[in-house]
């Protein structure tokens, strides 16, 4: 087995510690980057229904299932419900011209630099939210649509 955090062969005993919310096992020089957890939560099977005969090797018989005894916890993407357009560096362009601008001078309005204009423009990069939000406020337009 190998240590998670040096990747060294770990000899005896592994560690299983937490570092920054996540479980590790480690080797003992690195065992006191995290806080050793006592005891590990492991898979129990329980059965819900009847099952006959054996299971072949590598699968689990129909009626059990696995409990570890915690729920997922709800992450950033739990809450998202916009997602960028696929094609916005068409809609940025088609807009800026609709309102007869340049690159440069959507640049100046927005207070960015015509590079970073031209780039989102290719799709060369996605704008990150603050810049997307200034680009909708002065195109007048959405570059999101809601996702299911």
């Amino acid at each position: 087995m190998q240590c998670e955090i040096c990747g060294s062969n770990i000899r005896g005993k592994a560690h299983r510690v937490i570092l920054e919310g996540t479980e590790l096992n480690v080797c003992d020089a690195c065992s006191k980057y995290g806080h050793e957890v006592k005891q590990v939560t492991k898979a129990t099977p329980t059965r819900t229904g009847i099952g006959t005969g054996k299971a072949p090797a590598g699968r689990v018989p129909a009626g059990i299932t696995f409990r570890t005894g915690s729920r997922r916890r709800p992450d950033m993407f739990d809450q998202m419900n916009d997602e960028l357009l696929s094609d916005y560096g068409f809609a940025i362009r088609r807009a800026r011209e609709a309102r007869g601008m340049s690159q440069e001078e959507l640049a100046l309005e927005m207070r960015e630099k015509s590079s970073l204009i031209k780039k989102i423009e290719r799709e060369d990069l996605r704008p990150e939210d603050n810049v997307r939000k200034k680009l909708e406020r002065v195109l007048g337009i959405s570059l999101t649509e809601t996702i299911e």
